[in-house]
Formats: structure tokens, sequence, C-alpha cells
């Protein structure tokens, strides 16, 4: 009873001090995720453990170890509902139009940072490449919580967003899953030999499944919901998303795409019904990610020497400044739809986010298993750093990309960047659009029909003589 009423008591804490944290950031629309971390480190183990503390009180605020499996269960249950809750307000359209180069990117972005930032993480840090693979999955993944803030600044660039927040969706499932085989790979005992073959297997298993059963399950709650009372609508659909998460982990596949599958298929079917999910999500939504992120800074121990912050902080600027390295060719031609301003954004502003705080900890977890302590407070340390330092530089590159912008016309949903001599629909901008009423009616003639190709090939047609009510300005 007593580490109940702990659990309670440390998460309450947490919480509440955290909404009031988000709520003053959010009136100046500032992203609230690197003072969330910061929270939660003031909070933890990194102060109360300090020894210029220690040396004059003795206190513990929140002792996340002592929550038992509330913290891991509240990180998984985030993580459903941000993946659910993503694609499930992702429009078909948006994704026709966006996701096949979204896909092209998140792909490109997972597999490029997992492979080359474990490579250079072996280097700078000492690790086993193994250790170093699965830190770099775990940061490989892309969250646009910051890019909400700075929708008002950025809706001239809305189609670029579009596309940095589809990526994200689906990155998401990927950056999850890679972690949990490399985990695979740390349990094995020293010595053992290790087939490639049965973890490629075991990947594609996971898709495979993982997406049948998110089509199934999709497919299946749009009947369901048909015949419900619209204010069970929302609750109904948070069951599902945890019972396709359960289900396919079950069966061997990957529960975060899963959940991502049925979310877009309900999400499609059922729109008529979004303004319900919309604000059960907004509450529920809002207190996991505030949970999350407090939560993971109450629970790193952040004591490094200056060398050790120096280090990281070369492995974070590298890992910033390479992704146009891979962006630029996964774009291909539909590169040409963007600008220098849009390929900044796609290229800068990629914070690290809900994912890699949610899973760093159970990683964090296995590695204690598995007898390798020294590296699972290093790695919690390493993401614990790159999430606040990647929130601080997209944050910076937003707010310069916005001011870049200003004067770019407005654009539509659906298109790219207007190029120049062109308007935001695309067509050239004509010097005259037409004549006044008073100048159409200064010269007699008779009417003739308009020929639309010609009209079409040479501008807009004067018309000598029409009545007051053809005349368009």
């Amino acid at each position: 009873m007593a580490d109940l009423v702990l659990s309670v008591t440390y998460f309450g804490i947490l919480l509440g001090l955290g909404i009031i944290v988000a709520n003053l950031l959010k009136k100046v629309r500032i992203p609230d995720t690197f003072f969330l971390l910061l929270l939660g480190l003031l909070l933890g183990p990194t102060l109360y453990l300090n020894p210029a503390v220690t040396g004059y009180i003795s206190t513990t605020l929140v002792d996340v170890s002592q929550m038992g499996n509330v913290p891991d269960f509240l990180r998984t249950l985030a993580l459903i509902m941000v993946v659910f809750t993503g694609t499930f307000n992702l429009g078909l359209r948006t994704f026709q139009r966006f996701g096949s180069l979204a896909v092209k990117v998140a792909v490109a972005g997972v597999l490029f940072n997992t492979v080359v930032m474990g490579i250079i993480a072996n280097a700078l840090f000492g690790f086993d490449l193994i250790y170093s693979f699965l830190m770099a999955a775990v940061i490989s993944g892309t969250c646009t919580s910051v890019v909400f803030a700075f929708e008002g600044s950025l809706k001239k660039a809305i189609n670029t967003l579009n596309v940095i927040k589809v990526e994200s969706i689906l990155n998401s499932p990927l950056s999850v899953l890679l972690p949990i085989i490399f985990l695979d790979l740390v349990a094995i005992e020293p010595g053992a030999i290790i087939d490639p073959m049965h973890y490629l297997n075991q990947f594609w298993v996971m898709i495979a499944v993982g997406a049948g059963a998110g089509l199934i399950l999709g497919i299946g709650i749009t009947r369901v919901l048909k015949g419900m009372l619209r204010e069970y609508s929302a609750l109904m659909l948070f069951a599902v998303a945890l019972i396709t998460y359960a289900l396919a982990e079950n069966v061997g596949g990957s529960g975060m795409l899963a959940v991502a599958v049925a979310g877009l298929i309900s999400g499609n079917y059922i729109r008529e019904r979004h303004d319900e999910v919309q604000q059960f999500d907004d509450h529920l939504s809002e207190m996991l990610r505030i949970s999350v992120f407090t939560l993971l800074g109450a629970q790193v121990t952040l004591f490094i020497g200056l060398e050790e912050f120096l280090t990281i902080l070369m492995f974070f600027l590298i890992m910033f400044f390479i992704r146009p390295v891979f962006l630029f060719p996964a774009l291909g031609r539909e590169r040409k739809e963007f600008d220098k301003n849009d390929f900044l954004l796609m290229s800068f502003v990629t914070p690290r986010g809900l994912s890699a705080a949610a899973i760093a900890p159970i990683v964090a977890g296995a590695l204690i298993a598995a007898g390798s302590v020294d590296v699972a407070g290093r790695v919690m340390n390493i993401i614990f750093l790159v999430i606040m330092l990647s929130v601080l530089f997209s944050t910076a590159a937003a707010l310069l990309v916005g001011r870049r912008i200003r004067e770019r016309p407005e654009e539509p949903a659906g298109q790219g960047a207007p190029r120049k001599g062109e308007s935001p629909k695309g067509k050239e901008v004509p010097e005259k659009q037409g004549q006044s009423e008073g100048d159409a009616g200064s010269k007699e003639a008779p009417e003739r029909p308009v020929d639309k190709k010609a009209k079409n090939r040479a501008g807009p047609v004067k018309e000598e003589k029409s009545p007051p009510s053809s005349v368009y300005i």
C-alpha cells in the first residue's frame, strides 16, 4: 500500500507541476518539451543526490525507482496514443499527397541514423557496436511536438510541415521496432552465433502481422462504431487501440505498426465523429506527454564532466547537420516542388521527442538486466541531452526560417512553394486582370462568342461591350 501511495504522490507532483509549466509556456507560444525535461531533472536524483546539496539537505523529491511498473505503463500508453491519434487525424488525401515522399524520407532517415550514428557513437563513446546501434535506433525517429507551437508563423510553409508531420508518424513505429530487435541481440550470451536471416525474418513477420492486425481491427471498429452513441466513440477507440497493440504483440507482430494502421483506417471511415475523439484525445494525450517528459527527467542521474558533455554535444551536432546527406537524394525529383526555405525546414526542424523519451528507460532497464549498468546510465544521459538539444536547435531553425518566409504568399494545402513568376495557385499572374465598367462601356461593338482556347492562349480577353452583370473585374 505504501508503494502505491508513493507512486500516486510522485505522479501527482510531476503531472501537476508539468501542467503549470506547459500552461505558462503555451500562453507565450514556446515549446515546452525542454522545460518539462528540465523540471523532471530538478525534481529527480540529479539535484537531491548532488554532493553540493546533500551536504546541507537530505531529502527525496521524486524517486521514480519507487513507482514500480507505473512509469513503464505510462510510457507504453503514451506511445500507443501518440501513434494512434496521429494516424487517426491524418486524412487519406493528405497521406496520398505526401505519403510516398514521407515514406521515403522516414525509412531512409531511420536506417541512415541507426547505421551512421551507430558507427559514430562507437567511435566517440567506445560502446560495443550493438549498444551503439541500439542507442542510435532510439533517437533515429523524429517528433513534431515543437512544430505545432510555430504553425502560426510557418503557415506559409504548410505543405512542408505536413511532410514533416507525416514523416514523424511513419517513423515512430520504426524507431520503436528497431530498438526491440537490437535488445534481442543484447540478450544473446557472449560467444553465441548470430543468424542474420533469423532477425530479418522476424522483422518482416513483425511488419506483416502488425499491418494485418491493424487492418482487420481498423475495419472492424468502423462497423462497431456506427451503432454506438457518440459519447462512447472516443472511449471505444481508446479501448481498440489498446487491444490492437496487445493482440499484435501477442502474436509476434509490431504493436505500434498495428496501432498506426488501425488509426489510419478508422479515422478516415468515421470522420463525422472526429470532434468527440479530438476532445477526449486532447486531455489524455497531453497528460501522457507531460508525464513521459517529466518522468524521463526525474529518472536521469546527470552527473557528467565537461569532457563528456562536449563529446555528447559533438555527437548531437553531427546528427543534426548530417540529415541533408540522405534527405536530398531521398526527395528525388519531388525536391523541385520545394524551395530553399522548405529544404531548410525539412533538414533542421527534426526534434527528438516522445518516442525516444518513452523507450529510453525501457532500453536502460534491459541493459541493466543484461549486466551493463554503466552503459545503461550513459545511454540514458546521452538520449536525454540529445532530446533537449534537438528541441532547442529545431526551435531556433523554425524561428529563423519563419522570418525568411514572411514575404511568401500563403500556400494552399496540397501544393508546394510557389515558383518565381507564379501565383500561389501555380498560374501566371497577369499584369492587368481586366477593365472597369466605364472602360468596358467606352466602345460600342457587337457581341461575339469568346473562343475559350484563344482566351487561354492570349490571356484576359477585353470585351468591348457587355451587360453590367457579365463584367468581371
